[in-house]
């Protein structure tokens, strides 16, 4: 199902042309495809977080990383109001936030310090992740990104576009391993939109190979591939929480849901 999406961004490889990345079409079939309406809800969203469990952000925190991500991939940009002032930033990346806020406050609760994402885009999350987790004293010791070889690869060039602010390890594997190849143990997993959008027996390999090395992680479960918010038990691990998304980016016969476990 991805293969027009590999091939889009192995041609953006190929071309050493990777500033615009963001704007383009097929590219925007997977990603930076976040709603002005999205993002006004993001925006409430993370200021709510921010009063309840994260008082020590502040604005300036927040508009650091809008303008850290934004600065390279010329993403389509919007208006927006948060605290009484006007920003220009992708809704994608207030997205990245929100996600960040919540994976960090789970993160936090679970005391580990090692993080695996399966289906990681270009690495947003993971520099959300990187900023805020700084600011709030979060020990994260080591990032292991999985993905499709021709993603990886963009992964890495965006990551060294803004090497000066990571302070993170991080480490990339071509997602054909299924995380065989992660030597460690203790994980806390992420995957947002693709553990439940890939095959099935590709996420059964997941299962068998990586998540004997999970303890805790935060999914965004989509029920639209057939994978009812009932089967959450195929993953093997006594899941902590299930919220609804929100905003809500499904439809409402097939609703997404963030599964913390």
């Amino acid at each position: 199902m991805y293969k027009s999406y590999q091939k889009e961004v192995n041609d953006l490889i190929l071309s050493g042309n990777i500033l615009n990345f963001k704007t383009n079409r097929q590219y925007n079939g997977i990603l930076e495809h976040v709603s002005f309406e999205q993002g006004n809800e993001y925006i409430y969203l993370i200021q709510k977080t921010i009063s309840e469990d994260f008082s020590e952000i502040t604005f300036e925190n927040i508009n650091d990383y809008l303008l850290l991500n934004d600065s390279y991939g010329s993403p389509l940009q919007k208006q927006f109001i948060y605290n009484d002032t006007s920003i220009l930033c992708s809704p994608t990346s207030l997205r990245y936030i929100l996600h960040a806020l919540l994976i960090l406050k789970h993160l936090k609760y679970t005391s580990l310090t090692k993080i695996v994402e399966v289906g990681c885009g270009y690495g947003g999350l993971f520099l959300a992740i990187n900023h805020f987790s700084k600011i709030l004293n979060i020990q994260i010791n080591n990032y292991y990104f999985i993905d499709l070889p021709e993603i990886t690869k963009l992964i890495e060039k965006y990551l060294l576009l803004h090497k000066e602010k990571i302070n993170i390890n991080y480490f990339i594997h071509s997602s054909c391993n299924y995380g065989k190849d992660i030597d460690d143990n203790n994980l806390f997993f992420i995957s947002n939109y693709c553990f439940t959008e890939i095959d099935a027996e590709h996420r059964i390999k997941y299962i068998d190979s990586l998540f004997p090395k999970i303890k805790n992680g935060f999914i965004i479960w989509q029920t639209i591939f057939n994978l009812p918010i009932q089967s959450v038990h195929i993953i093997g691990k006594e899941v902590i929480k299930i919220a609804e998304e929100y905003p809500q980016t499904a439809t409402i016969d097939n609703k997404n849901y963030y599964v913390y476990f």
